[in-house]
């Protein structure tokens, strides 16, 4: 454990990133006046953030297992003719 004052956690915080960075299972303890007032720690990730929000109670996973496909219209080009002649027309168009 890395002990440092108030006054230099305060005045060179990049210190305790680089310290942290180096080794991400060491502890800092911050003290004022020789009492240990703050303990910093390096966030560790887990595998999955789903996860862990749930565990801690901030989201809930879906009612349903999967969402259904969206079903589109034929009615979205107009009769006659099919997406990659439309496609087609529009590149040509730009050539």
């Amino acid at each position: 454990m890395t002990i440092l004052s108030l006054t230099e956690f305060n005045q060179n915080p990049s210190r305790v990133v680089r310290l942290l960075e180096d080794d991400p299972r060491s502890t800092i303890c911050v003290t004022k006046r020789g009492k240990p007032i703050l303990q910093v720690t390096a966030i560790r990730p887990t595998d999955d953030p789903i996860t862990t929000l749930v565990a801690r109670g901030l989201a809930s996973l879906p009612a349903r297992a999967s969402c259904e496909p969206v079903q589109y219209g034929d009615d979205l080009l107009p009769s006659g003719l099919d997406l990659m002649t439309s496609l087609d027309h529009d590149r040509n168009r730009l050539d």
